[in-house]
């Protein structure tokens, strides 16, 4: 007879208790599944205009190596410069600032980026609904429309003079800020000729990191980062940022999530003392009842994973439906962060009575 079906027939047996111990499971492992989720969305939702940019490589002003709580200037020629690199195929620059917009119904933080229109290069991945914007106009976000009461013709202000809204886009808005793109012209216009940041496209062939490299050699005052550098760059400040009150939050909400899983095990490995004297009194050592014992803590813990990561799913699905600008993300990190934890608690919590069941008299089995 084989431990793992002994284990699972065992914890089975009782079928209300077997679903009371996998809830529990589930239920404390969803509550941490939850908070990771809410801010890996939010880092997400912030890091999203940065990583759907066609770019291979992005300079920025020496020492500068993110947008977020960032101020870059480079001069009007950067981009010029940088196009006459070898191995770059184009630069096309963007202005960047941090400035409020308001509508009718309301206003909002946003992140407001000058493009050129003409390419799109600097620009929303997709525009939902309506155009690009011309001179005297702006695309946002649909959330944001909504929140701000206007759709597309009419007008929102922001860097002090109103803007026609030509479009919109989807995925901009977040639970602290939005994005509104505007013609690099009229960016200029308000704040002046400088650049922010200059997108930078690689030739076929030409490594990413090279090609950084060597940008931040050939252009004088620059920092030059691939992508993904610059997009790690940015979720290690917004992650510094939140850090503390994450880090509380997460930590109260998995040392909850352990203790229940322990005491949930522990609840339910004593329950089934009689049938392990039954299985002493057949001859069974103390190591064959550790494994039995251990392999109904594995079955416990991984349904009840298995239903927590269900369960969250569908908390994601219903969130982004209420709040589309508040986004839940179950990443496979987080899940297997949560398994080993879960595990190794569960398999010492369903031990931790192991004592009693190794001292345990055969003769228990008989009694009523």
């Amino acid at each position: 007879m084989r431990a793992v079906p002994l284990a699972r027939r065992n914890l089975f047996q009782d079928r209300r208790r077997a679903t009371l111990a996998v809830s529990g499971v589930a239920v404390a492992l969803l509550l941490v599944l939850i908070l990771d989720g809410v801010f890996a969305g939010a880092l997400r939702q912030v890091t999203s205009y940065l990583r759907n940019l066609p770019a291979d490589v992005i300079v920025s002003q020496r020492g500068v190596r993110t947008m977020h709580m960032s101020a870059s200037a480079l001069p009007e020629d950067a981009a010029a410069d940088t196009r006459h690199v070898r191995g770059v195929a184009w630069a096309e620059a963007i202005r960047f600032t941090t400035a409020t917009v308001r509508g009718p119904a309301g206003r909002q933080l946003s992140y407001v980026i000058g493009y050129e229109p003409r390419t799109g290069r600097g620009g929303p991945r997709e525009i939902v609904r309506g155009r690009r914007p011309g001179r005297g106009e702006a695309v946002i976000d649909e959330v944001a429309a909504d929140q701000f009461g206007v759709g597309i013709g009419d007008s929102v202000e922001m860097l002090g003079r109103p803007f026609s809204v030509s479009g919109l886009l989807s995925g901009g808005t977040s639970i602290t800020n939005t994005i509104a793109f505007i013609d690099t012209r009229d960016f200029a216009a308000v704040r002046g000729p400088a650049l922010s940041y200059v997108l930078v496209g690689a030739q076929p062939g030409v490594d990413a990191d090279r090609l950084a490299r060597r940008l931040a050699i050939t252009i004088p005052g620059t920092t030059a980062q691939t992508r993904d550098q610059f997009v790690e760059q940015e979720g290690r400040i917004v992650r510094d940022m939140s850090a503390d009150v994450m880090q509380i939050m997460s930590t109260i909400a998995f040392l909850i999530a352990l203790a229940v899983i322990a005491l949930t095990l522990f609840t339910a490995t004593l329950a089934k003392v009689r049938e392990y004297a039954v299985v002493k009194a057949l001859g069974a050592s103390s190591w064959r009842l550790t494994r039995t014992v251990l392999a109904q803590a594995t079955w416990s813990t991984m349904l009840g994973l298995g239903l927590a990561v269900l369960l969250a799913y569908g908390v994601a699905a219903a969130v982004g439906a209420l709040s589309p600008n508040v986004r839940l993300v179950v990443e496979a990190r987080s899940v297997e962060r949560v398994a080993i934890a879960a595990l190794v608690v569960g398999g010492l919590g369903a031990l931790l009575p192991l004592h009693r069941i190794a001292r345990l008299d055969p003769a228990t089995a008989f009694k009523g």
